[in-house]
């Protein structure tokens, strides 16, 4: 009986702050994206309206696939883990363009109207 949900996600590159060098010599420049899928909403989550984000950063290969992904923060810790991987070895991006560490913050909220 679960029906598909239309979730809202906020995508955004996460900024770093440090002593280093100037901002624009550290900025890693993301791939051209081709393919983007959102993840699906965990249902336990979703039934008790629980909303979290992930952070990770992903490499992306030569022929434009992720070729690994290293999750730093989750809340609530894990919950939303699993679906955010599945989507995201799903991303394809412009070939010829290998990339590392580029940062990723998902944000999983509940479509409030849908309720």
């Amino acid at each position: 009986m679960f029906r598909v949900i239309l979730i809202s996600i906020t995508l955004a590159l996460l900024g770093c702050s440090s002593s280093s060098p100037p901002a624009h010599q550290n900025t890693v420049m993301m791939p051209k994206a081709l393919r983007i899928d959102r993840p699906l909403y965990p249902y336990y989550a979703f039934k008790n309206h629980i909303e979290g984000h992930v952070k990770f950063v992903f490499d992306v290969d030569a022929e434009g696939k992720v070729s690994e992904m290293r999750i730093s923060e989750s809340t609530p810790d894990g919950l939303f883990n699993d679906s955010v991987i599945r989507a995201v070895n799903q991303w394809r991006f412009e070939k010829g363009h290998p990339t590392k560490n580029l940062p990723m913050n998902v944000v999983m909220r509940i479509n409030r109207n849908l309720e």
